[in-house]
């Protein structure tokens, strides 16, 4: 982790907390056009209850991080792309410009992603 800016999300029990740092990557929909930011799978760690952090492969090619307590999803890891997507948008600025390669953003949309256009 870097000294810059990061945030932190949390289960809704509590028992695992995830930190990432710096910005998103882009902001995007996922298949049932809910909100998803896309941060770079290495700005992601976890803060507390690696115990109760249950990580499991998906058909989709990636891994769900889930608590094994609440059975919250927090994130889903792709590591083809080398971006974990998060629910929610993170980042409310208009004036946010995605920084995803256009490898990753080809690979994000064949798993059934919209990413949204830079501006």
């Amino acid at each position: 982790m870097s000294n810059g800016p990061y945030g932190q999300l949390a289960c809704d029990c509590g028992a695992v907390s995830l930190l990432v740092c710096g910005s998103p990557l882009g902001l995007g929909l996922d298949a049932g056009d809910r909100p998803v930011a896309f941060w770079p799978l290495d700005a992601i760690q976890v803060g507390q209850g690696v115990d109760e952090l249950d990580v499991t492969p998906e058909a989709r090619s990636g891994e769900s991080w889930k608590c094994r307590r609440c059975c919250e999803h927090l994130l889903q890891a792709h590591d083809e792309a080398g971006v974990a997507v998060l629910e929610g948008h993170t980042e409310d600025r208009v004036d946010f410009a995605s920084v995803l390669t256009s490898s990753q953003q080809r690979r994000l949309e064949a798993l059934g992603y919209r990413v949204m256009a830079r501006h």
